[in-house]
């Protein structure tokens, strides 16, 4: 949604104050991201250093209101990707939330970081 004032249009944004959990090692940055992958561009983000195993707490600013999703990761080699095995099972703590609804202001979300590979073995 956009209004027009003359010929600009002022999109409306939000922020969204992202609480990341489940950190078990001091190394490394933590990713956020939201929005929608098919159009990467468009995704705003960040990254954030791990100091402790305490909830980091990252702020997205300038986020379009409406519906997206949340990728969260941490880099633990500082190669800025989430690395992953051969078969495409990713080998860093990570998480995501699915169909988020931005609002305009703030909007406040909490995420827990999870080995998927770990579960995986465990099953």
């Amino acid at each position: 949604m956009c209004f027009v004032v003359g010929s600009i249009c002022y999109a409306q944004k939000g922020t969204i104050t992202v609480t990341v959990k489940g950190i078990k090692e001091v190394k490394g940055k933590i990713m956020v991201a939201f929005g929608d992958k098919s159009h990467p561009k468009e995704m705003v983000y960040s990254m954030l250093p791990v100091t402790s195993v305490n909830n980091v707490i990252c702020i997205l600013k300038e986020v379009p209101v409406g519906i997206g999703n949340l990728y969260v990761y941490q880099d633990l080699n500082g190669n800025l990707q989430l690395d992953k095995d051969e078969n495409q099972v990713p080998v860093e703590p990570c998480n995501t939330r699915e169909r988020i609804t931005v609002k305009e202001g703030e909007n406040k979300v909490e995420i827990k970081l999870i080995n998927v590979k770990e579960m995986m073995n465990a099953k």
